[in-house]
């Protein structure tokens, strides 16, 4: 008994022993692979933020001169992947605001961009209820202007719809503004001037 006991004795020392040596091992190679997952990671991010996919867009602001209102165009370069989420961006930092105090946009802040999709020469928006909300027509007019032109910076040629939460936008403002769409810069008709384009350096935005 006890020679079959030492052994078992022998076993569960050589076990306890292996217990308490794996996890150190396992331990190890988990750093391992975390310090290796982490440099993985810096590598993209800044593969990403130097020669990481871009898209070039332009946003429309709106700005007063000599009692008129003008649309000014700025250019800008964001980190996306597609078309879909570089208007996506764009339209955020329409909505946003300038930096710019010259400049203004007629979008309510407090609306959100809840989808964009681009279906061959068709881009279809989806925004929160804010998109509706303040501004008589002039500022209703101008608010259309400026996500008609900046959705379609792209591609002028392009067909835009808007829906406000899965319905098409047919009626815009307490004043009754009407929606024919789809819209497009060949046949909406600029209620305000639009001067030439400024030279301006192109701005970079990413993707957060």
């Amino acid at each position: 008994m006890s020679h079959y006991g030492g052994r078992m004795a022998e076993f569960g020392a050589i076990g306890s022993v292996g217990r308490h040596s794996r996890p150190r091992r396992g331990t190890a190679l988990q750093l391992g692979i975390l310090g290796f997952l982490t440099g993985l990671g810096l590598m993209g991010g800044a593969w990403w933020y130097s020669i990481g996919p871009q898209q070039t867009l332009s946003v429309y602001w709106l700005t007063t001169a000599d009692n008129a209102i003008y649309y000014v165009q700025q250019e800008r370069i964001v980190r996306a992947l597609d078309a879909q989420e570089g208007i996506r961006l764009a339209l955020e930092e329409l909505i946003a605001g300038p930096t710019d105090p010259q400049l203004s946009t007629a979008i309510p802040p407090e609306t959100r961009v809840l989808d964009v999709r681009i279906e061959g020469n068709d881009i279809f928006l989806n925004f929160s209820p804010e998109f509706t909300q303040g501004g008589g027509s002039t500022l209703m007019m101008g608010r259309i202007t400026q996500v008609l032109y900046t959705a379609t910076s792209q591609n002028p040629g392009a067909r835009l719809w808007i829906s406000v939460e899965g319905r098409a936008l047919e009626v815009l403002g307490g004043e009754g503004l009407i929606i024919d769409q789809p819209l497009t810069r060949a046949s909406f008709v600029l209620s305000f001037q639009l001067p030439a384009e400024p030279e301006a350096e192109p701005a970079e935005v990413s993707a957060s």
